[in-house]
C-alpha cells in the first residue's frame, strides 16, 4: 500500500529489452515509494537495471508493465509536453555520467540557456545559474569553457544544471567515474548535503557503496530484481542469483 502524499511511486514495474535471443528483464516487478526530503541510494553493478530505473523515474521512458506516479500524476497517462516541463521546473532532475556538453561554452551558459527558452530574461537566467553553480560547489567554473574542465567539474557543472530549476526529486545515475577516490568522497558528501540543504529528495543508484552510504533508505538491484531494507543506513546483501539457489535447494 502506499501512500496518498508520495512524491514518486513504483507500482509493480516492469521493463523488457530485445537482446536478440529473445527479450530479458530489466525490471520485474519493481515497487518503491520517495517522499518528499527522502534520501535513497540504489546499489548494483553495471546492467542491473539502475539506469532504467531512473529514466523510468524520469518520465524519459515508459514501462510495460505497472505504473509510475508523480506528484499523483501517472506518467503515461499525462501529455509529453506535461512530461517535459516535469523536467524543467519543481520537478525532477537526472543527472548521468558522463556528460558531454554538445557545445564549448562557458559553464555557465550550459545552466542559463534552459531558463532562456522557458522566456527568462539573460540578465536573470544568468544570476541563478551562477547560484546554481555556487550550490553544485562550480562557482570557479562559471566563465571557463567545459573543454578545459575535469570530469568532476563536469558533473557539478550538469548538477547545477538540474538545480537551477529546484526540482523537487533529484535522480544520480553513478556518480563514481571520478579520478581519485578523494574527489568521489567530496562529490558524494556534496549530493547528499543537497537533500538536506534543498529539501528536495534524491535517489543515487550506483556500484559504489560509499556512494549510496549515507542514505536513509538503501536498495540493490541485480537482474531487475530491485531488493529493498528498513534498516536505516545498512546495506542489503546482494540478491542471490536464483538458479544458483534453486540448485543449491536441490542438494
Amino acid at each position: 500500500m502506499f501512500h496518498a502524499m508520495s512524491l514518486l511511486e513504483f507500482r509493480h514495474v516492469g521493463k523488457h529489452r530485445a537482446d536478440g535471443r529473445g527479450y530479458v528483464a530489466v525490471l520485474e516487478d519493481a515497487s518503491l515509494r520517495i517522499d518528499e526530503g527522502d534520501r535513497v541510494g540504489i546499489w548494483g553493478v553495471r546492467r542491473s537495471g539502475k539506469s532504467t530505473l531512473l529514466r523510468i523515474a524520469a518520465g524519459l521512458e515508459f514501462p510495460d508493465e505497472g505504473t509510475v506516479v508523480f506528484d499523483g500524476k501517472v506518467l503515461t497517462e499525462i501529455s509529453q509536453d506535461e512530461r517535459a516541463a516535469l523536467l524543467r521546473r519543481d520537478g525532477i532532475g537526472l543527472v548521468r555520467s558522463p556528460w558531454r556538453p554538445l557545445r564549448n561554452r562557458p559553464a555557465i551558459e550550459h545552466v542559463a540557456v534552459a531558463l532562456m527558452s522557458d522566456g527568462v530574461s539573460l540578465r536573470d537566467a544568468k544570476r541563478a545559474a551562477f547560484t546554481a553553480l555556487t550550490h553544485a560547489d562550480a562557482a570557479d567554473c562559471a566563465y571557463i569553457p567545459t573543454s578545459q574542465l575535469s570530469q568532476g567539474e563536469l558533473v557539478r557543472v550538469q548538477l547545477a544544471q538540474r538545480l537551477v530549476h529546484e526540482p523537487r526529486l533529484l535522480l544520480i545515475d553513478e556518480p563514481a567515474v571520478l579520478s581519485s577516490p578523494k574527489a568521489s568522497m567530496a562529490l558524494y558528501e556534496l549530493l547528499w548535503s543537497l537533500a538536506q540543504d534543498s529539501k528536495c529528495a534524491i535517489m543515487i543508484a550506483s556500484e559504489e557503496l560509499d556512494a549510496i552510504q549515507p542514505a536513509s533508505r538503501i536498495m540493490t538491484i541485480s537482474a531487475g530484481q530491485l531488493r529493498s531494507t528498513d534498516r536505516p543506513g545498512s546495506v542489503v546483501p546482494f540478491p542471490e542469483d536464483r538458479t544458483a539457489a534453486r540448485q543449491r535447494s536441490r542438494q
